[in-house]
């Protein structure tokens, strides 16, 4: 087809789409039209993206855009015709009818016209990241929406085009994760947590986690996704300093409690109003004339911990050992078996869920800690607590000796950062001002340029704790 006939097509047939005749359009293309708008992952939300072939197909096209797309200005910037084929560039000014967000589209077109004067072929190529922005500028509170709705197909098409799962209700105070967890929907926890939703954020309110929540609703199945996704059993509230367990006995949701008395959920704690974990629950059984069934089974269950912690205590023959310091008792219950890394229980007591190497390097019982080293105990174990290794415990403590047989031990790692505050044994030698242990660490190899959370190197701390002119500051001051 000749250039001069191409152009005239194609200007009328654009002149269509700019007044927005969708029979002149669809008139003017072959029954086999060919039409590709390029779709991806990133630009699936655009819902009439992709290849549409035969006139219904395209028109179809056209109807889902109409329904999404209001067009505010339309213009034929440039055509470039060679015979049959042609390329165009096209301004589009417009808004998304939902969110009522505008963007602009400047796109260009590579068109075929067949011998009947049909376009045959027809493709365009853009950038859409403003149309996706404009699709998608209500899409964290229509997620929040869906949660609600409990539409877990719309949740995880949402989820897809990058809503965030924690987006926080203003009205609640609550993240998508903590609704949908308040509502028992384990399916949509597990999706949300999947694309990255924090297990432990907190209510802007009352200061509750997702993990609250479930146990308020009673759903079982949520609260273990929940702490299998790694949230804090025992995270209390800072407004009325419940723990998860507490809220499981105040709901009278049995079947839970006995879930988190089984992870070790800790009964020695205390609300922020002056009840122990029991007299919580005492208050609880007072105070409720309904669901008393309830109560009395989850008390069975708290007398069942308690006396499986203090088996599981009375079991504990070389953490007792060690304790005590008895050395010679030490090395007669590793000769015979016992379990060198063998955790003490969580009773809310000073040695929870502590390793006998742990407290032998706290409490600076040196020659049980050569012994525990000599069968294998883990040197580089955590506590829950500050989540520190035993060298921490023994450079917290003092214990220069114990420090030395350390930092020679296989596998050691000198370096470790506590979770709590992101120090390493050298940083809290240097706090606590034993110069010995930060020596012999120094020594040993340690990192000098490691920072802790609050932005410190060991330096920085040497210098607070020693003066500036102390010898310890020159060997930490780095040279060159």
């Amino acid at each position: 087809m000749e250039s001069h006939k191409t152009r005239e097509i194609l200007e009328n047939w654009f002149d269509a789409i700019g007044r927005g005749d969708g029979e002149a359009i669809i008139s003017a293309l072959s029954p086999s039209i060919v039409f590709e708008l390029p779709r991806d992952k990133w630009n699936a939300v655009i819902g009439y993206l992709g290849t549409h072939i035969g006139r219904d197909a395209v028109a179809e096209a056209f109807r889902v855009r109409a329904q999404t797309t209001e067009v505010l200005a339309y213009e034929l910037r440039e055509l470039v015709v060679e015979g049959s084929t042609a390329y165009a560039q096209i301004y589009t000014k417009a808004l998304h009818t939902r969110t009522r967000v505008p963007f602009e589209i400047e796109d260009s077109h590579r068109l075929e016209v067949d011998a009947q004067g049909r376009i045959s072929r027809w493709k365009v190529y853009f950038d859409p990241n403003g149309e996706v922005a404009a699709f998608t500028a209500d899409r964290d509170e229509r997620l929040l929406d869906a949660i609600r709705s409990g539409d877990t197909d719309a949740v995880r098409s949402l989820l897809d085009v990058g809503a965030d799962p924690d987006h926080r209700d203003p009205a609640s105070g609550l993240t998508g994760l903590q609704t949908a967890a308040g509502l028992g929907n384990a399916t949509i926890v597990r999706a949300l947590i999947d694309a990255g939703g924090d297990v432990h954020s907190t209510d802007s309110r009352a200061g509750g986690t997702a993990l609250h929540k479930a146990v308020q609703n009673g759903d079982l199945e949520t609260v273990r996704v929940l702490v299998e996704a790694g949230t804090f059993v025992d995270v209390t509230t800072p407004t009325t300093g419940h723990t998860p367990l507490m809220d499981a006995l105040w709901y009278k949701w049995p079947d839970v409690v006995e879930y988190l008395l089984s992870k070790d959920a800790g009964l020695g704690l205390s609300t922020h109003y002056g009840f122990s974990m029991r007299e919580h629950f005492e208050y609880e059984l007072n105070v409720n004339v309904r669901g008393k069934e309830q109560l009395l089974r989850a008390e069975r269950l708290l007398k069942d911990r308690t006396e499986r912690d203090q088996r599981r205590i009375d079991g504990q023959a070389l953490m007792a050992a060690v304790t005590t310091g008895d050395t010679q008792a030490v090395r007669t219950l590793l000769a015979a078996g016992a379990d060198v890394d063998a955790r003490f229980p969580v009773v809310n007591g000073f040695n929870d869920d502590h390793t006998p190497l742990l407290v032998a390097s706290r409490d600076g019982h040196t020659a049980i800690v050569r012994e525990l080293l000599g069968a294998g105990a883990g040197v580089n174990a955590t506590e829950p607590t500050f989540g520190a290794v035993p060298l921490h415990k023994a450079v917290y403590n003092g214990h220069a000796d114990i420090t030395g047989i350390l930092v020679a031990a296989h596998g050691i790692d000198l370096d470790f950062q506590g979770a709590t505050n992101g120090y390493t044994p050298l940083h809290d030698a240097l706090w606590h001002g034993y110069e010995e242990c930060a020596a012999i660490l120094i020594s040993a190899g340690a990192r000098l340029d490691l920072t802790g959370h609050d932005g410190r190197t060991p330096r920085d701390i040497a210098v607070a704790t020693f003066g500036p002119d102390h010898p310890l500051v020159t060997q930490l001051t780095p040279t060159g």
